[in-house]
Order: structure tokens, then C-alpha cells, then sequence
């Protein structure tokens, strides 16, 4: 009798901490509840149900069977649990031989029995028959947010581009509830990523994340949101913050592994990220992140690893195999296997290209509309007044081409902030009115409504205040660097909002530059690195562009090759300090010292001193790089003929 009493003091407990919207908490308070009572059905129910939240559907189902292996006929509540799991696992059969027996047995559970039915419905493909589930669910609870959540996925396998928005809608009203429902965020944030509304998640995630403080999903969804777009000084507390809401979570785990790494502590993040995997061994993103920055041989455990993983990769869903690819892509070019690297790289380029919408002539476009705007003509002779804050410093080039050297070796500085790769510039450049022309980039999300003409200083105090409020609190930095490579695009456009703003072009060897983005896998953008040909008429898109800026302003920016950079250190940093008008800092040969953000693939790199063997490396992979070698051939020429003393023979 003492045990039973003490059972349900533990069950109420827990369910007055989780109450409290700390679950990390509550499930602690099981696990010790556990060690006194490994057989009470009670608090593995409540394991159960509070680990599914947690969607660890093998773990919460291990605690559902345990009861149900006590007892002759499973009880509802078990087997409502046990099917919401077998859901998740995308076990159709299982889930289903539970939920029809379930069916008309309990009023109460009716609701969730037909939520069950609509989503194997659904995995089955079967959608009108779903919708109908959900629709009799609704009728039943018109504010069941899981009902809600069902619709919404139901609408999206439907259209998965949420033409009209209805399942985005359907998710926020799930999101913005106290009680909101975990899987509609993933949603939220996926659908307004893909609408390219991340400013507008991000700002509704802080408000939430302030009025529940203790709401894990709020405050994980702001971490992950500032963690995109660059902003490391919010997203680190954020993601810490869930960290302890919710200890031993693998999502949480390999964000933080993230994060650590973009601050350049690689062994902080290794270990998170090995926590994360310990925990869900089969993550291909964490073993690609882990991958990148381990040198394989055969044998070491990382690649055995790898290859357990792998060895099941036509099962995975498709965006894992592509991780996948790229993560033996770069394990058979350290082993030296470089006819198996090239095949992944090149399938692995082929799905992910399969997923993106991407097409040359849009950068044909591009550059006619850039270069006919922003001529020369309008870029010495402006029509109104920009912002004259000299506060931002740009570096802009192609990805990979030592812009993040750049930026460190410049953060080194004590009077600059290095905030790393922003998405801010093309939001306050968008719609720009330049002559009788408006550009229009269309598919960004503008930091002014449509409707507004906003003037060039008004863009430009925009962007200079977006970007203070990244620098730490309190400080006080003359110069604040944004490297986001995109922004070779709107050199004119900084130009005539910011007249005073610095802008630095980084430029490297051609191949080695377009090598090295084809063997990366990017989190987000960049579509025409998955394909060779497709990357060689980037590159040319590019070149053309910067020479178009070159003679529409003279002198409008310092560039910079890499090999310079290789070649002389203290030469070329003594420029860069000088372009920004800042007194001389020995600390800036230090650079690999700096302990600040580097939210790209050179995080590891620009760690370690510079090293000489960092140029003319391609020769060792010409023979797999004919078409884009077709494509920019005459581009290598040239580059080679103005390093001709720089390179390695």
C-alpha cells in the first residue's frame, strides 16, 4: 500500500512540475521515481507520454509495451500511446491494428482515434480519406490543436508548396497558443523559411519566447532562428536556455554542437554533437558536421561509423541521403579514394539540386537588370542622400574564396566586430526605387512594405541599426564587418544607401574557389554548386558582375586576392586596417587566435594559421573537373597570368 501511495504522490508531482512547462524537470522526477518502482504501469505511462513529446518514439514506445506486457487486454490509454508512437515511426499496420480496435470503445479517446486514423491515412497517401478523419475530429473539438496540426499536414501533402497558405495557417495558429503544438512550429518555421519570411518567425518566436520563458518549444524555436540568421549572441542563451528546459534532447544537442562551432570552439562542439548522436546515432547532418572537421583513415571509428550508417542509405529520407553523400565524399577523398568522393559528390549534388529550384537564365537576368540600373552614371551622380554612417564594413566575393580569413584577421582588431554572414541586405534593398526603375528581387522578405518608397538614407539607417544590434552590449566598435558572399550582387545598392560604407572583394584562384564549393554541402542557398556546369557559369555570372562594378565606380572598393593573403600576411592585413581608416593592431596577425563567430564551412580553417598549401591544390583533381573547366577556361587564364609569381609549381 505505501509503494501505491507513494506512486501517485511521484505522478502528482510530475504532473505539477510539467504543468509548470518544465517536462526536463518532470522527467527527472520519473527516472528517480523509476529506480524506487521499476514496475509501477503508472509512471511509465507518464514516461511514456512526456517522452513522445519528445519525439523518441522508440524510448516512449519501450515504456507503453512494458505495460502493456502486464496485461491481458492492453488499456486504452496504453494503446493510444503505442499507436501515436508506431505513427511516428511511420509503422502504418501496427498503428492502424490499434486504432480500429480503439474505434467507438471510449468517447473521450474518440477524438484521438480518428487524429490516429487521419495520419496513417495520410502516410498512406490517402488524403481526402484523411481529411475526413480530421474533419469529424473538428466537429467533435473545433479548437483541438492536434486536429489543427493534422489539417495542416493533410494540406501540405496536398500542395507542398502552400500556394495559398493555408497550411501555414493552420500551423500558426497552432504556434501562437500558450499550449502550442511542438510539431506545428517545425512546420511554421520550415514553411516561412521556404517563404522567406525568417524575420517575421523570428520576431514572433522572441515575443513568445518572452512571454513563456519556461516553454521549450519557444525558446529551442528562437535559438534555431537567430542561429540562421547568423545572430550568435542571441541564439547561444536561446539554445542553452532549451539545453536545460530539456537536457539529453538530440535536436537541442546538435544545435548547440552548431553554434560552438560557428564560435570556433571545435572540441565544445564535437562534443555535443557526439552527446546528440550517442543519443540518435542514425543522424546524417551530425555525422556530416562531425566529419567535417576529422581527418578519416581506414578503420578509425568515425568512418566505420559512416559506413554502418550508410550501409542502409537508400532507406533514408532523401535530404539524409544527400547529407550522407557528401559526408563520404569528403571521407573517400582523405583516404584517398578519389573516384568513389567524385561519384558521391556528384549523386549527392544530383538530389540535392532535385529539391531546389534553380535556373542560369535567372542570373542572366540578374545581371542585366543590375548592371543597367546601377550604371555608372547613377552610382557617381546619386539622386538623394544615403545614410552616412561609416560603421559597416562589407566582404563579398564567391563562397570559399577567403572571405572568412578576412573577416577574422579584421575581428582581430579591437575596434571591429566581425557579426559574420547576415541576411539583411537584401530585405532593405529590395524594392529600391533607382532612376525610374524599381528593383525588385521577389522571393526575399522586404524590411519596407511595397507600398513605401523608401528613401536610400532611410534603407540605410535600417540596415546600420539591424546591424548594431548585433554587436555585444555595451560595446563600442567603429567598424562592424558583415561577410555574407551574396552581397556582390548590390555593391551599387550599398553604394548609394551607404555612401560611406566599406566594401571589400575577395577574390581567389577560380577552381580552387568553385572546388571547394562543390565539395560542400550549405545549409540553405546556393543551388548551382551541386552541379559542375552549372557552377562554372556562376562563376562567370560573378566575374562579369564585379568587373561591371570595377568600371562603373573606380575605386569604389579594395579587392584582395587569397594568394596575397598566403603570400604575405602582415602585408596584406596592414592594407585591409588601413582601407578602414583604424590605427595598426599587432593583435591582427594573430587572427587565428580571435575567438568570434564564423558561420561558414571555414570555421575550423581560419582557426589555424595560414598555410601555403592552401593554393593551387586543384591539380590533384583536374581529371574530374572537365565541365566546369569548359565553362570558365579562359577565366583560369587570366586569374593564372595575374598570380603567375604567387603559384605553387
Amino acid at each position: 500500500m505505501k509503494q501505491s501511495v507513494d506512486v501517485q504522490a511521484i505522478a502528482r508531482r510530475v504532473l505539477e512540475v510539467e504543468g509548470n512547462q518544465t517536462v526536463a524537470a518532470a522527467l527527472a522526477i520519473l527516472r528517480e521515481g523509476l529506480k524506487s518502482h521499476p514496475t509501477s504501469d503508472l509512471l511509465h505511462f507518464h514516461a511514456g507520454r512526456l517522452i513522445e513529446k519528445a519525439r523518441q518514439w522508440s524510448t516512449a514506445l519501450g515504456h507503453y509495451q512494458r505495460i502493456a506486457e502486464n496485461h491481458e487486454s492492453i488499456p486504452p490509454d496504453v494503446a493510444l500511446g503505442m499507436a501515436r508512437c508506431y505513427v511516428g515511426l511511420k509503422r502504418v499496420p501496427q498503428a492502424l491494428q490499434l486504432l480500429n480496435a480503439l474505434k467507438g470503445k471510449d468517447p473521450g479517446q474518440e477524438g484521438a482515434v480518428l487524429l490516429g486514423l487521419a495520419a496513417c491515412e495520410r502516410l498512406a497517401r490517402n488524403l481526402e480519406a484523411g481529411r475526413k478523419y480530421v474533419e469529424q475530429a473538428l466537429a467533435r473539438d473545433p479548437d483541438s490543436k492536434e486536429a489543427h496540426h493534422e489539417l495542416g499536414e493533410i494540406l501540405l501533402a496536398l500542395d507542398p508548396k502552400d500556394a495559398d497558405g493555408k497550411a501555414l495557417a493552420e500551423f500558426e495558429r497552432n504556434v501562437l497558443r500558450e499550449d502550442l503544438h511542438g510539431d506545428s512550429l517545425d512546420q511554421w518555421m520550415r514553411l516561412l523559411k521556404e517563404k522567406k519570411r525568417d524575420q517575421y518567425a523570428q520576431d514572433r518566436l522572441e515575443e513568445m519566447s518572452r512571454r513563456f520563458p519556461e516553454k521549450l518549444e519557444f525558446v529551442f524555436g528562437y535559438g534555431v532562428a537567430c542561429n540562421r540568421a547568423g545572430e550568435l549572441s542571441l541564439a547561444r542563451p536561446a539554445l542553452e536556455k532549451a539545453n536545460q528546459l530539456m537536457p539529453n534532447n538530440s535536436k537541442i544537442l546538435y544545435e548547440l554542437g552548431l553554434v560552438e562551432r560557428v564560435a570556433g570552439h571545435i572540441e565544445k562542439s564535437r562534443d555535443y554533437i557526439r552527446q546528440s548522436l550517442r543519443l540518435n546515432p542514425d543522424q546524417a547532418a551530425a555525422l556530416r558536421t562531425l566529419g567535417t572537421d576529422h581527418k578519416y583513415q581506414y578503420g578509425d571509428e568515425e568512418f566505420k561509423r559512416l559506413n554502418h550508417v550508410a550501409a542502409a542509405l537508400s532507406d533514408a529520407k532523401l535530404e539524409d541521403q544527400v547529407q550522407l553523400h557528401f559526408a563520404l565524399g569528403k571521407a573517400f577523398d582523405d583516404v584517398g579514394e578519389l573516384d568513389a568522393s567524385f561519384a558521391h559528390y556528384a549523386i549527392g549534388g544530383r538530389k540535392k539540386r532535385s529539391q531546389e529550384t534553380y535556373s542560369d537564365k535567372n542570373n542572366k537576368r540578374m545581371y542585366q537588370v543590375l548592371s543597367q540600373v546601377f550604371n555608372g552614371k547613377v552610382l557617381q551622380n546619386p539622386a538623394q542622400k544615403g545614410c552616412d554612417s561609416d560603421v559597416p564594413v562589407f566582404i563579398l566575393g564567391m563562397p570559399r574564396s577567403g572571405t572568412s580569413l578576412m573577416e577574422q584577421i579584421l575581428s582581430s582588431h579591437p575596434d571591429v566586430f566581425g557579426a559574420g554572414e547576415l541576411k539583411i541586405l537584401t530585405g532593405v534593398v529590395e524594392n529600391i526605387e533607382v532612376g525610374q526603375n524599381r528593383v525588385r528581387l521577389g522571393d526575399v522578405e522586404a524590411a519596407f512594405p511595397y507600398e513605401e518608397n523608401a528613401s536610400y538614407e532611410a534603407r540605410g539607417k535600417r540596415y546600420v541599426e539591424r546591424l548594431q544590434r548585433l554587436a555585444p552590449a555595451g560595446s563600442h566598435y567603429k567598424r562592424i564587418v558583415d561577410k555574407m558572399p551574396g552581397n556582390f550582387n548590390f555593391v551599387g545598392a550599398i553604394k548609394l544607401i551607404m555612401p560611406n560604407a566599406k566594401i571589400i572583394h575577395s577574390r581567389r584562384h577560380p577552381v580552387e574557389t568553385c572546388l571547394s564549393c562543390y565539395r560542400i554541402h550549405f545549409a540553405e542557398g546556393h543551388p548551382w554548386t551541386y552541379n559542375l556546369r552549372e557552377l562554372g557559369r556562376y562563376y562567370r555570372y560573378y566575374w562579369n558582375l564585379m568587373k561591371h562594378w570595377r568600371d562603373a565606380m573606380p575605386g569604389g572598393m579594395l579587392e584582395i586576392r587569397y594568394e596575397e593573403n598566403v603570400a604575405d600576411v602582415e602585408g596584406q592585413a596592414r592594407r585591409l586596417i588601413d582601407y578602414l581608416g583604424l590605427p595598426w593592431n599587432d593583435s591582427c596577425l594573430n587572427f587565428h587566435e580571435t575567438d568570434r563567430p564564423v558561420k561558414t564551412a571555414s570555421a575550423s580553417q581560419v582557426r589555424k594559421p595560414i598555410y601555403k598549401s592552401s593554393t593551387n591544390r586543384w591539380r590533384k583533381y583536374e581529371a574530374y573537373l572537365g565541365p566546369l573547366l569548359a565553362e570558365i577556361g579562359d577565366l583560369v587564364e587570366e586569374y593564372e597570368s595575374e598570380i603567375a609569381h604567387l603559384i605553387e609549381k
